[in-house]
């Protein structure tokens, strides 16, 4: 039996590195890990090799919010001559400070959502190519509940973000709110092009805790406010883990659904209007260049 291939993007902390526990244990994957930092994936590669000493993982580089860096992994993958079964789109900053990518966009918005949709639309034709009516192609979006906080989107300056202007949340909501409507409107493409009975897209929020997405903010929020949050809000590491290792494997072939955790949950208005995740959708790609 041929081995799936999973790519996985944030596997090296938190939640995605949780996940890798539980999907170390399947039988017949093969799984893609790009990271920033080889060293930190070797780590981890070691680490997994304790729980199934034949795992079969690959470590690779890539920045997600570079799209050069992007661009130059996926060149690099497609001369492995592979399928491409699932990608799970998993990684996620939330940058405590004003900066920018190379790219020139604000560094949050650019990594979770500008990155997201290149790596996603770059790999698409390979996992169009792999899925059929028995292997259906699979792409996890991890969000966030945050999501329900952010009533409207401002889709023509959605880029335009300066010192002054800028807010740590409201770029990280609305980078989770532009995943779900990526989501979603990937979704509605794909059934345009007659795909949507052979790929699923699901998207998650995974839990709350505390990750090295918080490291960089501070110790009165890294020592107070957020562990009062997770004292009350919390879910359990490993339950997270669980969750998106799930939604990974999608053994109940959901599609086109919104989870929290296990649960598949209504989401906001906002994110469900197709006009919206249209138009996000256009801007991006004129954005990209794509």
């Amino acid at each position: 039996m041929n081995k799936k291939v999973i790519i996985l993007t944030g596997g090296t902390d938190g939640i995605g590195r949780n996940s890798l526990n539980y999907l170390v244990n399947e039988n017949n994957i093969k799984i893609i890990l790009p990271v920033r930092n080889l060293e930190k994936g070797e780590k981890v590669l070691q680490e997994l090799k304790l729980i199934n000493p034949n795992i079969d993982l690959t470590i690779m580089e890539m920045d997600l919010s570079s799209f050069s860096s992007i661009k130059n992994f996926v060149n690099e993958f497609i001369k492995l001559n592979l399928p491409l079964n699932t990608l799970v789109n998993n990684a996620g900053i939330m940058s405590p400070i004003y900066k920018k990518t190379l790219d020139g966009f604000e560094s949050t918005f650019g990594t979770n959502y500008l990155g997201t949709f290149l790596l996603t639309n770059l790999l698409l034709p390979i996992i169009k190519q792999s899925s059929n009516e028995i292997d259906k192609g699979n792409i996890v979006i991890v969000t966030s509940r945050m999501h329900y906080y952010v009533s409207s989107l401002d889709i023509d300056n959605l880029e335009k973000v300066t010192q002054s202007t800028f807010s740590s949340g409201n770029e990280y909501n609305k980078s989770k709110v532009c995943d779900i409507l990526f989501s979603f409107e990937l979704n509605n493409k794909l059934k345009e092009d007659g795909y949507d009975q052979l790929i699923n897209v699901n998207s998650i929020h995974p839990g709350f805790q505390i990750t090295s997405l918080s490291k960089d903010h501070g110790w009165f929020s890294n020592y107070i406010v957020l562990p009062i949050l997770t004292f009350f809000l919390g879910n359990n590491i490993d339950d997270m883990g669980k969750s998106l290792a799930d939604l990974t494997l999608n053994k109940s072939n959901s599609n086109g659904k919104y989870f929290q955790l296990t649960t598949e949950c209504q989401p906001s208005k906002l994110v469900t209007n197709n006009e919206i995740s249209k138009s996000l959708w256009e801007k991006t790609t004129k954005l990209l260049q794509l």
